[in-house]
């Protein structure tokens, strides 16, 4: 929807191009808001009728297209959905869109016959590659024909499919309405505060005093700073030098190994 919008833009101020748009989506004449709810039923709709009117008018070309397995969901798609935006030439597609806001989706049905009985000689001769090319992207290139004979042969089309029964499709369901007023949407909770509020606060937890335990024992004091604290270990342990015996300060002999 927004290449749709940017085209109303271009004409309208913001508020205008909005409920233009509002207008485009639920009116009668052209209910466009099936073409975007979820299965896009409205387009399948139109698609439908687009191969029955190939069926009957161009006999000759869908059987080729059947032959290179050109399906119509192919090129159809932006063709329906947004009245040719990006599928014709530029000048062409607002003179489309002057047409399609006049005589609503009538005008999608004629023109998605009229691109193919223009181009249909061309059409004949391409393989599929060719076909999905040309239908997608070459027809956005300007055409030989000058905008205003591709005009007069949208008119003859638009009287040629009512004499033919094919001018729309089948009348819609009830899946491609609305379900709801336009701008109106569920009521959601109001959101709650992102801080809790002095009075929903809990108290303060206090604190209870430990029991009484037994006395624990002082700890000796520590070795004044700059003193290594030498800790002995469990016996028995062998020592790798000698240690100082009461006995041996004064040079008194001894064993010269100790194992303690």
């Amino acid at each position: 929807m927004s290449e749709i919008a940017a085209v109303l833009l271009m004409f309208l101020p913001e508020e205008d191009a909005f409920w233009a748009l509002a207008q485009l989506m639920v009116g009668d004449r052209h209910s466009m808001h099936g073409f975007f709810v979820p299965g896009f039923p409205k387009l399948l709709r139109f698609q439908r009728h687009h191969e029955r009117v190939l069926q009957r008018a161009l006999p000759d070309l869908r059987k080729h297209m059947d032959e290179e397995q050109m399906s119509t969901g192919i090129y159809s798609p932006k063709w329906f959905l947004q009245c040719f935006l990006g599928r014709t030439p530029f000048s062409l597609t607002l003179k489309l869109w002057d047409a399609y806001i006049l005589d609503g989706e009538r005008v999608l049905t004629a023109m998605a016959y009229t691109i193919l009985k223009v181009h249909r000689k061309r059409l004949l001769k391409l393989p599929l590659d060719g076909l999905r090319e040309f239908l997608q992207d070459s027809l956005a290139q300007p055409w030989t024909l000058e905008d205003e004979a591709v005009l007069r042969q949208l008119r003859c089309s638009m009287t040629q499919l009512p004499r033919m029964r094919c001018d729309l499709p089948p009348p819609a369901g009830p899946e491609e309405f609305p379900t709801r007023p336009l701008g109106l949407e569920p009521v959601s909770p109001a959101p709650g505060p992102l801080l809790p509020s002095p009075a929903s606060e809990p108290p303060p937890r206090v604190e209870e005093p430990a029991s009484p335990g037994p006395a624990a024992r002082p700890e000796p004091p520590g070795p004044p700073p700059g003193q290594a604290i030498v800790q002995l270990a469990p016996q028995p342990r062998r020592w790798n030098s000698l240690p100082t015996l009461p006995g041996q300060q004064d040079g008194a002999g001894g064993p010269g190994t100790w194992w303690a």
